[in-house]
């Protein structure tokens, strides 16, 4: 007699733009129900090193976290950058299901980021602030353009969660993909969410309680 053993549903989180990179995941790794799923979280970049910003190598860090959990069920869940990323992952390997938050599938406001850096330049000589360089800054928006389309090329249920006070990446942004998306999927706003709903200590119960659900397949 054979026994297969059950495979184990894994979480692999890709994360967003910033100087927080795995720790964006933390508050929802500790809420995740650790006897149903492993939660994977990594740095695909290190923000302190200002030349690390070859998007390919980027890429690969992700890809690689697919082929270590192959023979399991993985779920890949994308926030912000993370969800063009997973897009793609999602649409070149097998994987359960794709949860993205936030995902910045539309150009940010370029003008206000400009804005913010020269604030931040200034107090550079006051005190150390470490975020993302220019040079990586350009690799973020080589991933968004090169694989944005990506999204409408995958087969497994797709669920999208955007905050309607994001002030990051435009909920127009989701709902301008999601009819082109092929087969299963969800589109839900989360009202009064802004951009790091994930970890800003406001929506957070509300933004878990609506991905356990997700992850459990009762909202598509």
């Amino acid at each position: 007699m054979l026994f297969f053993k059950k495979k184990q549903k894994v979480i692999i989180t890709i994360h967003g733009f910033g100087k927080n990179v795995q720790h964006e995941f933390d508050p929802l790794a500790k809420h995740i129900d650790k006897k149903k799923y492993q939660i994977i979280q990594f740095d695909m970049y290190d923000p302190y090193d200002p030349h690390d910003d070859n998007y390919e190598t980027w890429i690969k860090k992700a890809e690689e976290k697919i082929h270590e959990y192959k023979d399991q069920e993985i779920i890949l869940l994308g926030f912000s950058m993370g969800g063009v990323i997973a897009s793609y992952l999602a649409s070149i390997y097998h994987v359960r299901s794709l949860i993205l938050v936030a995902p910045a599938f539309q150009y940010l406001d370029l003008a206000n980021i400009t804005n913010h850096g020269i604030k931040i330049v200034k107090n550079l000589a006051k005190k150390s602030v470490s975020v993302p360089s220019a040079s990586q800054t350009k690799a973020f928006q080589t991933i968004i353009n090169q694989y944005k389309e990506s999204i409408y090329h995958i087969d497994c249920p797709v669920t999208i969660f955007h905050g309607t006070k994001d002030e990051v990446i435009p909920v127009e942004s989701s709902k301008n993909i999601y009819s082109n998306i092929p087969g299963k999927k969800r589109l839900i706003y989360i009202e009064g969410g802004k951009h790091r709903m994930l970890y800003d200590g406001i929506m957070e119960e509300c933004i878990f309680t609506l991905i356990d659900d997700a992850l459990e397949d009762k909202l598509i």
